[in-house]
């Protein structure tokens, strides 16, 4: 799917369902993605100790994946800096911890 077949009632859609609705851009090529929830990050961790600490990132892009262009995942340079986001896509709230 590229950018040009996503429509605005499409985006619209998914951030109804999903909250929000990420666009990764690289070298005209773009990937729309979801944020990563408690499911899809429980599926990762649940990976990485039988394929591997690598398998943890492709669960998560394939889990959160909501449409674009297909070589963003299948081809490495476009895969290796989408990875680097994958934290940012958790949606979380940072507090502070400490002693008692």
């Amino acid at each position: 799917m590229n950018e040009e077949k996503v429509s605005a009632d499409q985006i619209q859609a998914w951030k109804e369902k999903y909250g929000k609705v990420f666009k990764y851009e690289v070298e005209g090529k773009v990937a729309y993605l979801r944020p990563v929830d408690r499911n899809t990050y429980s599926l990762a961790a649940s990976k990485v100790t039988s394929a591997g600490p690598n398998k943890f990132n492709e669960v998560v892009i394939n889990g959160i994946w909501l449409g674009g262009d297909e070589c963003i995942r299948t081809e490495d340079s476009y895969y290796f800096g989408l990875i680097e986001f994958v934290e940012e896509l958790m949606a979380k709230k940072k507090g502070n911890l400490g002693e008692c």
